[in-house]
Formats: C-alpha cells, sequence, structure tokens
C-alpha cells in the first residue's frame, strides 16, 4: 500500500546513508539505460499521458556520453523524466546533494529540501483567529478541529496514516461535533498516505454505497498490460454525517489526499472549494540506479467512477478559489465557504450515476 509520500523520501534518506557515501559506480550509459528500461517495464501512465517513451529515447539517448559529469547526467535524465509531470516520479541524487520530483511541487522539493517541504506539508493551514475556541489536536496533531461559527465544525488533517487510529479520530470528532448543522473538511497541505484510511474517512460522510475510483495495475511489459480492475466505493460508516459538508483543497493535496477528494465529491451533501489537487494518484514504487542514486516511478493507473482520468491535472473543485497561502492571516477559500454554509449551503448535487455505478464483487462476497 502507498506509503505517505514525503514520510517516504524521509525514510529513504535516513535509512540509506550508503547512497550519499557512494560516487558514482558505473558509466553514464548504464545509468541511463537502467532508468529508461525501468520505465518502460513498468510505468504505468504512459496511455493516459499520450506519452511516447522510445521516441524520449531517442531524443535523450544520444545526450549521454562516458566522460560527462555527474550534474550533466542529472541534467539529462531530469530533462527527459520531466515530461511525465508525475509527483510521483523522484530522482534522488544523494552524491550530489540534488533531488528532483517531475510534478507541480518539484520546484518545492528543490527550493525547501526535504525537510522542509515537509513541514510545509504538515501545516494546518486555517489561522487560529477563526476559531470559536481554541482548536483540538488528536493523533499527534495529524488532526486539528474545532468550531468556526456557532454550528458549523471544521477539521484538517495532514495525512492519512493509520487505519486504526484515524478511524477513531473520526469517531471521536464526529462525535464532538455531532450538533453541527454543517462542516468543512480540510485537506490542503495533507501529504497523503494510505488510500485504505481515506475510503474509512470518507465513509463517515457517505448516503449510501457510490462507487468513487477504479485502480488497475500494470503487470506485463505492454504500456497497456494491467491487472483486473478494483473497485473502490464509500459506504455508510457506523456514525456518519450527511447534512451540508465544504471539502477544502488545494495545489498541496498530494496523493493519497487526492483519492480522497474522489471519493468526497460523489456524495451529493458536498462540495469541494479551493484549487486543482496536485495530479497524482497512483502508488509509487522505488529502484536503484548502477551509481547508487535511487528513483521512483508510478506502477498503477487510478480514474474516477467514470473512468476519467486526472494523472497530472487534479481534481478539479466545484468552486474554484485561486491563490495556494492564506494571505496576511486571511483564508479567501475558508471565508467563502463559511460563507456558503451561512447562507444556507450549496445545493445538493445529483451523484445518482456513482451510485449506479456501484458494482458488488462477488470476490468479496465469497
Amino acid at each position: 500500500m502507498r506509503k505517505p509520500f514525503i514520510l517516504t523520501l524521509l525514510l529513504i534518506l535516513v535509512l540509506c546513508p550508503s547512497i550519499k557515501a557512494q560516487s558514482p559506480a558505473d558509466s553514464p550509459e548504464a545509468v541511463f539505460d537502467t532508468l529508461w528500461e525501468m520505465f518502460d517495464q513498468h510505468y504505468a501512465l504512459f496511455p493516459a499521458k499520450s506519452i511516447d517513451w522510445p521516441k524520449l529515447h531517442d531524443v535523450y539517448r544520444p545526450r549521454i556520453v562516458t566522460d560527462m559529469t555527474e550534474e550533466e547526467l542529472f541534467s539529462v535524465l531530469t530533462d527527459m523524466l520531466s515530461h511525465l509531470n508525475d509527483n510521483h516520479v523522484i530522482l534522488l541524487a544523494q552524491s550530489l546533494g540534488r533531488d528532483f520530483s517531475a510534478g507541480y511541487i518539484g520546484p518545492y522539493i528543490e527550493d525547501m529540501g526535504f525537510e522542509g517541504l515537509l513541514q510545509f506539508l504538515q501545516q494546518h493551514p486555517l489561522p487560529e483567529r477563526y476559531y470559536k475556541d481554541a482548536p483540538r489536536m488528536l493523533e499527534e496533531d495529524v488532526f486539528q478541529y474545532g468550531w468556526v461559527d456557532q454550528d458549523v465544525g471544521y477539521f484538517h488533517l495532514t495525512g492519512f496514516q493509520s487505519t486504526v487510529d484515524n478511524a477513531a479520530a473520526m469517531d471521536s470528532i464526529l462525535k464532538d461535533l455531532s450538533s453541527a448543522r454543517a462542516l468543512i473538511v480540510d485537506v490542503r497541505y495533507n501529504c497523503g498516505g494510505d488510500d485504505r484510511v481515506g475510503k474509512i474517512i470518507a465513509d463517515c460522510f457517505a448516503d449510501k454505497r457510490r462507487l468513487y475510483m477504479i485502480t488497475r495495475d500494470r503487470i506485463g511489459p505492454g504500456y497497456d498490460d494491467f491487472r483486473e480492475p478494483r473497485y473502490w466505493h464509500v459506504e455508510p460508516a457506523s456514525r456518519t454525517f450527511t447534512k451540508p459538508v465544504i471539502l477544502l483543497a488545494n495545489r498541496f493535496s498530494v496523493s493519497a489526499a487526492e483519492n480522497f477528494v474522489l471519493a468526497m465529491r460523489v456524495l451529493p451533501h458536498v462540495t469541494v472549494v479551493g484549487d486543482f489537487t496536485s495530479g497524482c494518484f497512483a502508488d509509487m514504487a522505488w529502484f536503484n540506479l548502477p551509481n547508487g542514486w535511487r528513483c521512483s516511478y508510478s506502477r498503477n493507473y487510478f480514474v474516477d467512477y467514470a473512468g476519467r482520468c486526472w494523472e497530472g491535472i487534479g481534481v478539479p473543485p466545484d468552486i474554484m478559489i485561486r491563490g495556494a497561502n492564506p494571505e496576511d492571516d486571511t483564508d479567501h477559500a475558508f471565508e467563502v465557504a463559511l460563507a456558503l454554509l451561512q447562507h444556507g449551503g450549496p445545493s445538493p448535487q445529483d451523484e445518482s450515476a456513482s451510485a449506479a455505478a456501484a458494482r458488488v464483487s462477488l470476490v468479496e462476497i465469497l
């Protein structure tokens, strides 16, 4: 299952100090060929992104020469990988002290470093002045919640980490906010984690069984060789909230947070406010290059219930509020969400197709 996006990267740095100590142990040609062939055999999103991977080989392979420097090799590899527009495509070059992501958050990794980016993606974005009382924390500050109006509750979570702990936290939050007539759920600055946890949390808002996502693992040498699809559904939990909900998301809602948005947006009483999500949905896999560098790729293919793939794009909001960061202690996306709820809330949306498309798996039943 998917590891938390940024935490996975940090663990690699902590647990693999030998990477930093190594100097290039093989030729630039071998490094390039290993990387290109691993993607050729395992990357799942070439058809979805209309990428001609063999043609990119023809363009970039001639730039590889035996006496090129590590910096030059890094530049060629990242130039080629950048065409994939995928946050889950990461190149860690410890010998250079350089790291690369092919997606939207790539410049932030370069500017902040991994520790800085981790802190950035784990902040609670809502300025405390918007709370009626001091916000409460759960699960080592993963959850922050409280009242933001007389009868409107709010909670933010920084990641989807533990099926048991996060389920218990959600039950506690919904119990404490049970008298709310509406909720604001916030997954901005969320580094992702386990999709099963996202489903457990989304189940707490489900009105009925609804299909929200279909996933397929790449299993063969062909770019379209996939395992049989897996269907993901939201289903009502033991404690549910089906009154109006506004879900806040932005470009720093990453990975499993985006799949959570896919789950929530099929619920008629949920309205998504903010910006597009980051645009990376698939699970990551890692491999070593001959010179000690490490690289990751997307190993499967995710679509929403209607078969739409949002890789490289991000899930669109229902109501667009551009801008990632609160300015001058003012959170415009939150203010719009609260104003909508104070004026009766958005009308329920017709999500009948997600219920009509819900499938029952005979494997699960038997």
